[in-house]
């Protein structure tokens, strides 16, 4: 009896020591990681929206998929588009982008998270596939032969479901941006 209570004496003082080294270094490494975060997003917002020089948040009542919306601002502090993060519900599971509007046409799409497959899905975060979306404007469609005319994407190969979800994602942003102006 007494081997049972010393040894659940040192597995709870080694559990209460492992619990204290994990919250420190939660504690230590949260605020570098939200920093980190805001940057990349800061990143993404600057690379579909070029012109701006600054962006203001716009408050949205409900913008469906689109999580956050900003209104970019050129060097004369005059409103030059839209930057919005929008999730999308791919083969994988979520996949967040970031999408800039200016005046009802796409200045730019970039992939950010996503957990689609490897070679398929995942090709969504390549240029090849959300440089099609930069100039687009209406409502976009995705197919999967020939060539795109003025409001369709072309799907990546054996990934239509990821292509169908970037693009109605984008729609989103299309729409939110509309209901902006």
């Amino acid at each position: 009896m007494r081997d049972i209570c010393k040894i659940a004496l040192r597995l709870t003082i080694l559990m209460v020591i492992a619990g204290l080294c994990l919250g420190a270094a939660y504690t230590v490494t949260k605020d570098p990681i939200a920093r980190q975060e805001a940057e990349q997003k800061e990143m993404a917002r600057k690379a579909v929206l070029e012109e701006a020089v600054s962006f203001e948040e716009v408050q949205l009542t409900d913008g469906g998929n689109v999580q956050e919306c900003y209104r970019g601002l050129d060097a004369a502090g005059n409103p030059c588009g839209y930057a919005m993060s929008v999730t999308a519900k791919g083969f994988g599971g979520d996949i967040q982008l970031t999408v800039g509007v200016k005046d009802g046409v796409v200045t730019g799409v970039r992939i950010g998270t996503h957990s689609e497959t490897p070679g398929l899905g995942a090709r969504a975060a390549e240029e090849k596939f959300y440089g099609q979306f930069t100039g687009k404007s209406g409502t976009l469609s995705v197919i999967k032969n020939g060539e795109a005319g003025d409001s369709e994407i072309n799907a990546i190969t054996a990934a239509t479901i990821t292509s169908t979800a970037v693009t109605n994602a984008v729609n989103e942003a299309l729409d939110c941006a509309a209901g902006l102006n």
